[in-house]
C-alpha cells in the first residue's frame, strides 16, 4: 500500500515538473537563418536591439528598435511593450540579450526569441 502511494505521488510530482517546463516563458535561441526567417514570417513581430545607442547607430538589423539593456530604465521601457507581440531580441554577442530576455519575461513579455551569438556572428544581418 505504501509503495503504491509513493508511486502515485512520484508520478504526480513528475507530471507537475513536465507541466512547469512546458509552460515556462524561456526564450528560444535561434541561429541567424532561423531568427530572420521566423521574424519575417511572424505578422506581429518586433525586433529589439538591446545594445547601446552608439552601437545601434553604428549598424543594426533593418526595422529594429533600440532598447538599451545597460540603461537603468530598461525594465520600465520593456513594461511598455505589448505582451501579445513576438519579440526578436539581439545584441553584439548574445550576452546582453540573454540577460535582457528574463527581465522581459518578468514583466509579462513571454514570446521571445534570442539571436544565438548575436550580430557579431551574423554581420550579414546589419544595415
Amino acid at each position: 500500500m505504501k509503495k503504491t502511494i509513493f508511486i502515485i505521488l512520484g508520478l504526480a510530482f513528475l507530471g507537475m515538473i513536465v507541466w512547469a517546463l512546458n509552460t515556462s516563458s524561456a526564450s528560444s535561441l535561434l541561429n541567424s537563418k532561423d531568427f530572420i526567417s521566423k521574424y519575417k514570417s511572424s505578422p506581429n513581430a518586433i525586433l529589439i536591439d538591446v545594445r547601446t545607442p552608439a552601437e545601434f547607430n553604428s549598424g543594426h538589423i533593418p526595422d529594429a528598435i533600440n532598447i538599451d539593456y545597460e540603461n537603468s530604465n530598461f525594465k520600465d521601457e520593456v513594461k511598455k511593450l505589448d505582451p501579445s507581440k513576438e519579440y526578436f531580441v539581439y545584441c553584439r554577442s548574445g550576452n546582453r540579450s540573454s540577460k535582457a530576455i528574463p527581465i522581459m519575461n518578468s514583466v509579462g513579455i513571454n514570446n521571445t526569441y534570442d539571436l544565438s551569438g548575436g550580430i557579431a556572428g551574423s554581420p550579414e544581418l546589419l544595415k
